[in-house]
This record gives C-alpha cells, structure tokens and sequence, in this order.
C-alpha cells in the first residue's frame, strides 16, 4: 500500500494503517527529536508523546498530503515544550527580510555524509529557531514550504532563518579548523623544540 493510501486508511481508523506509518516515521522523528533535545531519553519520550498525539487527533489531519509536515509540526511543538519544562532557553520568533543563499560555505562545500558528522558537533551552539530549520532542511529533507507549515513561518523567515544558521555553522567550523591548525603548529614547535634540547653536542674546538 502507498503512502497516500496509508494515510487515508489512518485517517478512517485503521489501526493497522497506524502502525505502518508509526514504523516509516518513528526512525525521522526520533533523528529530529534527538537533534533538537540533544538528549536521547528525552527524544525516545517526546518521539512516543508525538505518536500519540498524532493517533489521538488523526480527525485534525485535512489532507493526506500534508501529513508529514503534519507529524513535524506535533514533534517540534513536543520539543519546544520540553525545552521549556527542562528550563532551557527557547525563542523561535519570525526573522527579518529574506537574505541571499550562501553558496560557498564550509558546510556547502563538504560531502553530506561529511556534513552530517561535523554538523552534529555544533548542534548544541545553534539558537533553538536555527537548529530546527537546519536540521528540518539538511537531514529530513523538507522543502522550504513544508519547513514553513512545521514552524508557522513565512517562506521568508524560513530562508533567513537557514541562511543565518548555514552562516553561524560556518564561523563555528571555520573557528574549529582554526583551532586545530593552531594545536597542530604548537605541537610541531614543541616537539622541534624537544629535538633541539635532547639533540646530542659535539665538542667546537
């Protein structure tokens, strides 16, 4: 059975159709959780509370088609209220005007599978309304309009919002790189250093 079909057979009340989706979705969810939360305990719990509000309000779901963003859209909201129960900062606001697309960044430039495991380390340093875009766009896909229906942005913000979070990433790598070139450098001239203490001597005459 389609997807589409799935849906509808859910949005009629079959159970069976429900545990499908729950099997297609449940891995995305949880990636997306895990990233927003950076917890993974706290995602396993947001990920179940989603699905069962996703089975409890299937009456609310207007269209098969937009059940994927309809099921993001309940995730981000389950996330937003943990990080606010567990005392983190949380602001997701609309963005100004929208900015050009960066074309030639560190995080353009890399390989996806590249991007997806440096990327992750500076997760935690991204502002909660930058980190949710990135991750929507860079690891489930979504296309600007449904990223727009998961956060009720408009198609603007959205693009703001992505270019200001690709622009952060950027500094925060370009940083890191910076950072390991430098320890690099202060390894090299230590260990030259070290040579020239323990080099032997020779008798000048």
């Amino acid at each position: 059975m389609n997807e589409l079909a799935l849906i509808e057979s859910f949005r009629s009340g079959d159970e069976f159709a429900f545990v499908s989706l729950y099997n297609r979705y449940k891995g995305p969810v949880y990636a997306f959780c895990y990233k927003m939360l950076l917890d993974s305990d706290a995602a396993q719990d947001v990920m179940q509370e989603t699905f069962l509000r996703v089975y409890e309000n299937r009456d609310r779901l207007m269209k098969s088609g937009a059940f994927k963003s309809w099921v993001f859209t309940i995730a981000r909201n389950q996330c937003l209220n943990w990080l606010r129960k567990s005392g983190r900062h949380v602001a997701i606001s609309e963005e100004g005007h929208e900015l050009p697309p960066s074309s030639d960044t560190p995080f353009t430039r890399m390989e996806k599978s590249e991007q997806i495991r440096f990327v992750t380390r500076f997760l935690e340093s991204l502002r909660p309304e930058y980190r949710e875009v990135l991750i929507l766009r860079e690891y489930q896909n979504l296309s600007y309009e449904e990223i727009a229906a998961v956060t009720r942005s408009s198609l603007s913000a959205v693009k703001s919002r992505l270019f200001k979070a690709r622009r952060k990433l950027a500094e925060l790598m370009e940083a890191s790189m910076e950072a390991s070139k430098d320890q690099v450098r202060l390894a090299l001239t230590s260990s030259a250093g070290n040579e020239l203490v323990h080099s032997p001597r020779f008798p000048t005459n």
